[in-house]
């Protein structure tokens, strides 16, 4: 069975339901989906939105199902939606390290890794009033500047992008028309076409072009396996769904 990776926060979950279709409609051998994603999700960090709490990405139980998973391996992985640690106070080289930790776990599953940059042309146009309205409205504890996110987020979009001297690792950047009021989510109307190019450069062998985006609400429905709500624990067994011979798997 193929085993597909992708790690990021918002812009995976909004896009679940184009990834899973595309898949499901572009792979002929049987495939499991292994996500880990969430609002606001951070690398180093656990983080807490709208109550909900999930672990950081090193330390969710992704990494225990890819041991427990071997001897087969992921063939291919997709970094993306990297920048929320800065919010959450850490530096460039620290979100980095923690982003290379991920790559090279990754690699050791011997995965093809595709990772992405930061939407930095969106971010850049940002004025200093709409940058303080989106960071209240989705990381209202930051204290985050403009003039620091754009220091940061440059030096972190630079060591991104420099992350293709790692073998079996290909960097690509967002495209700005992708991107609306809103600077880090990508529109509505246009996931298909990012998601189409990101799953196409990791996996050439994709027959996307034969793809039709569809709205499927039950693959929202999905839960990570571990969270916690108001210091409760939910544990929710995976995977999480189930079409045919392919599996989705949410951490």
């Amino acid at each position: 069975m193929r085993t597909i990776v992708i790690i990021g926060a918002s812009n995976v979950t909004l896009s679940l339901p184009v990834i899973w279709s595309t898949l499901t409609r572009s792979v002929r051998e049987p495939f499991r989906l292994i996500v880990t994603a969430g609002h606001g999700r951070s690398f180093g960090m656990p983080n807490t939105v709208l109550g909900r709490t999930l672990p950081s990405i090193l330390e969710c139980g992704l990494w225990e199902t890819l041991d427990a998973l071997k001897p087969a391996t992921v063939t291919q992985a997709i970094v993306t939606d990297v920048g929320n640690d800065l919010l959450y106070g850490a530096d460039a080289k620290q979100t980095m390290d923690w982003v290379n930790e991920t790559i090279d776990r990754l690699l050791a599953c011997d995965a093809r890794v595709l990772v992405t940059g930061l939407p930095m042309d969106a971010l850049r146009g940002l004025s200093s009033r709409r940058f303080e309205f989106f960071r209240r409205l989705m990381f209202p504890n930051s204290t985050l500047t403009l003039d620091t996110a754009l220091v940061e987020g440059e030096s972190l979009n630079n060591q991104l992008l420099n992350s293709n001297s790692k073998q079996n690792t290909t960097c690509t950047t967002p495209v700005d028309d992708w991107y609306g009021f809103d600077p880090i989510h990508i529109r509505r109307r246009c996931r298909r076409k990012a998601w189409s190019r990101y799953l196409s450069m990791c996996a050439p062998e994709l027959e996307i072009n034969q793809c039709r985006l569809f709205s499927d609400w039950s693959t929202w429905r999905g839960t990570a396996e571990r969270r916690w709500k108001r210091s409760r624990l939910l544990i929710t067994e995976q995977p999480t769904r189930q079409s045919c011979d392919n599996e989705l798997w949410i951490y």
